[in-house]
């Protein structure tokens, strides 16, 4: 039944890869830097769209730009969805393996891996972004792990599979640390825990093999301890307010399977008792568990951690407690039922999304761009950092951006803390220190009814069914400007064409 299984899952990465089949914000810096490598064979040493204050471009997200564009140049949104969803077939293959260390005979119920992955859908299934990686890698790192126990050779993958990492993903920091904690379990679990430490050490030294030698790891250094209280997805879906009511499904599976977790442990101190329990248990699988439910709680952007981690090493715990002993055939029949249901479903989405990535009118202030593309305006563009990116490569060499979603890559760090200040109208001393000739500004935000009684500006376009409104200097007040297409399928159509030539 495995074959059922595999192709249940296939169907279902598909058919939520066809529905949440929108561009991730910073997608486009990618693109740039991707495109700037093929063309140039280098990498960039600065930033060239911008004209807030920047430094010295360290991309610890280089390699994954470089794939990114190379699928997207050549196969286009049909590339990019097939490769999106085969980094996450990967992933959950890994998943299974590490399932099958534990216990070769494991029945492979769909419903537990359903309710997994949709509890971090908005995680995995936009647009392939660079932290994609981190999640195969991790995955990888703790099949390789628990593998080596019966095998220490196999560690040396390890130092090796970081180079890649390393130079893809910051997120290469949770493997480190993935196996440290491993390291130290085994310590506690009174195994041999030498090869383990030889191995973090050594992988660390790996992670010098980059474009920047040691300057990336000062980098990273810098950029683990910044505060982003502003980048949502660095806040807590636990203990932000703006947070609180979102992510419901993540919250779900986080509190069930942790209480599914401690009635598993309960259980089982109740049959062995509490000292021979204490005395088996594997110590590695529970600090691996407790650390990813900690960072789960700091930040959404780990959460993908946690449920990965859980499906790995807590489903045959789980399904001993949810086995009901089916009849071997009825079993089979559910799971067949089930696997031709998603198929039915998977053949709909793809047909009716046919493969493409889109940008939306909510979404993405695709209009205010537009105008001011298509009336060839030259200038400098202040716009919320999200969409920064997209402006950029829609409008340069025209029109320059204050800063994107890169964030600590190129830009001081103050210069977000300014834009927040200047959109929550707190503090305007951002227009007096930069030259900014054209804003785009969210309606929700205090700067936009600031703007609309500034005389130094004046609202140029806004569309009652969009979220977005763009001003101008009042020198362009008189003239005639042509009008952006309300077609949204022109914007999804042209949405790769760029001016951005190295």
């Amino acid at each position: 039944m495995d074959f059922v299984f595999y192709f249940t899952i296939a169907c279902l990465i598909l058919l939520f890869g066809a529905i949440t089949n929108y561009i991730d914000f910073d997608f486009w810096a990618r693109l740039v830097v991707g495109k700037t490598f093929f063309h140039t064979g280098h990498l960039l040493d600065h930033d060239f769209v911008s004209y807030g204050t920047t430094h010295e471009f360290i991309d610890h997200e280089w390699g994954s730009s470089v794939i990114f564009y190379f699928i997207q140049n050549n196969f286009g949104d049909v590339g990019l969805y097939i490769f999106k969803s085969l980094i996450i077939f990967l992933t959950v293959f890994f998943v299974v393996k590490i399932i099958r260390l534990e216990k070769k005979d494991s029945k492979l119920h769909f419903l537990f891996f359903f309710f997994a992955l949709q509890s971090i859908s908005y995680n995995i299934f936009s647009t392939i972004r660079c932290q994609t990686f981190s999640f195969l890698f991790f995955v990888i790192y703790l099949y390789i792990l628990k593998k080596s126990k019966t095998n220490y050779k196999l560690l040396f993958l390890i130092p090796l599979i970081n180079i890649i990492w390393a130079n893809c993903h910051g997120g290469f920091a949770i493997g480190l640390v993935l196996v440290l904690i491993f390291a130290l379990g085994e310590l506690l679990n009174k195994n041999n825990s030498k090869p383990y430490f030889i191995t973090f050490f050594v992988t660390i030294l790996t992670t010098l093999i980059n474009p920047y030698g040691l300057k990336y790891i000062y980098f990273m250094f810098n950029a683990l301890t910044l505060n982003r209280i502003y980048i949502t997805e660095w806040q807590s879906s636990f203990f932000s307010p703006s947070l609180m009511f979102q992510q419901i499904k993540f919250k779900v599976f986080f509190i069930s399977a942790l209480l599914i977790f401690i009635y598993s442990i309960i259980k089982n101190i109740k049959i062995s008792g509490f000292k021979n329990y204490c005395a088996k248990i594997d110590k590695t699988k529970y600090l691996i568990i407790i650390f990813c439910a900690l960072i789960a709680l700091k930040s959404l952007r780990f959460h993908v951690f946690f449920t990965y981690s859980v499906l790995a090493l807590c489903y045959n715990d789980f399904y001993e407690i949810f086995n009901k002993k089916l009849p071997l055939k009825p079993d089979n029949i559910k799971e067949i039922v089930l696997s031709g249901l998603i198929f039915i479903s998977a053949l709909s989405h793809i047909y009716s999304f046919k493969f493409v990535n889109t940008i939306t009118d909510i979404d993405y202030p695709i209009r205010c761009i537009e105008f001011l593309r298509i009336n060839d305006l030259k200038g400098n563009l202040l716009v919320n950092f999200h969409f920064g990116s997209y402006a950029s490569y829609k409008l340069y060499p025209n029109i320059k951006i204050y800063m994107d979603g890169r964030y600590e890559e190129v830009y001081d760090v103050n210069l977000l803390n300014e834009m927040c200040a200047l959109f929550l109208a707190k503090n305007d001393n951002l227009l007096k220190k930069y030259k900014t000739d054209f804003i785009i500004v969210e309606k929700f935000y205090p700067l936009y009814k600031k703007l609309k009684l500034d005389k130094r500006y004046f609202l140029a376009y806004e569309n009652e069914n969009e979220p977005f409104a763009l001003f101008l200097p009042e020198q362009y007040h008189n003239q005639n400007f042509k009008l952006p297409s309300l077609d949204i399928n022109y914007y999804n159509k042209e949405k790769f064409k760029t001016n951005i030539n190295p």
